[in-house]
């Protein structure tokens, strides 16, 4: 698997809120189907992780994905104002695939991704591998209280059940039965969601509120050439000062 990107980009920035930018690229691979290829080849050795990912996941090798590395390096640095030099990159085949009567509660909420380092930031570059737009794009999101979210999401760490007898409660969602985070709710207010086209890439801040915007979870699949197949490049760095 080698990654060809499209030499005649067309990247679009837009405000997604809160003061955040994204970035959506049409056609970013010349070669999609090849890594739609692998993924199948080697569904078997997907994973499942203790995390809020509602599914599993392939890691994948930088050196394999060398290109997105350097594409985020060299064009999104210019664009969202971060050091060039130590880079963080950790690249995955994402696939979700859970119902969410498997959920634990933090599945059923909107996340930031964690940070490897006090004062560095977080992006994310995130390809839609699926023909399917109705299995479900991103939604970004601010939270309503944001405080009391930051204190009780630690509590699932050890144990998944940990936090939620608070949070039914204090909260009708939590008592009513699982779903996908989609519209605001209770928890958060979706600012703005990007739809999911094929060979459509996302690049955004990770430490905005965001989730996978699934309203059809009954179309998701354990195959990867046939459900929500995703590649996500995870990028930790160092702001400009």
């Amino acid at each position: 698997m080698k990654l060809e990107i499209n030499p005649q980009l067309v990247i679009e920035v837009a405000e997604i809120g809160d003061g955040f930018n994204g970035v959506v690229i049409d056609d970013f691979l010349l070669n999609p189907r090849e890594l739609v290829d692998y993924a199948s080849a080697h569904a078997d050795e997907f994973i499942m992780l203790e995390r809020a990912y509602p599914g599993v996941v392939l890691p994948v090798d930088n050196q394999w994905v060398a290109p997105l590395n350097r594409f985020v390096r060299l064009e999104m640095s210019r664009l969202f104002s971060f050091c060039r030099g130590d880079i963080d990159f950790h690249t995955q085949f994402s696939l979700a695939t859970l119902q969410p009567e498997d959920f634990t509660w933090v599945q059923r909420l909107c996340h930031t991704d964690p940070r490897l380092e006090t004062g560095r930031d977080n992006f994310a570059a995130l390809l839609y591998l699926f023909d399917k737009p109705e299995l479900g794009g991103t939604g970004f999101y601010r939270w309503k209280d944001q405080s009391f979210w930051e204190k009780v999401t630690p509590m699932q760490r050890d144990d998944p059940d940990a936090g939620l007898d608070i949070l039914r409660e204090r909260f009708q969602m939590f008592r009513d039965p699982p779903c996908y985070m989609t519209e605001s709710n209770e928890a958060a207010d979706l600012l703005q969601k990007v739809p999911a086209k094929f060979n459509r890439l996302v690049f955004y801040s990770g430490d905005l509120p965001h989730s996978a915007y699934i309203s059809r979870p009954e179309l998701l699949s354990t195959d990867p050439s046939t459900g929500r197949l995703t590649l996500n490049c995870f990028v930790s760095v160092w702001p400009k000062n």
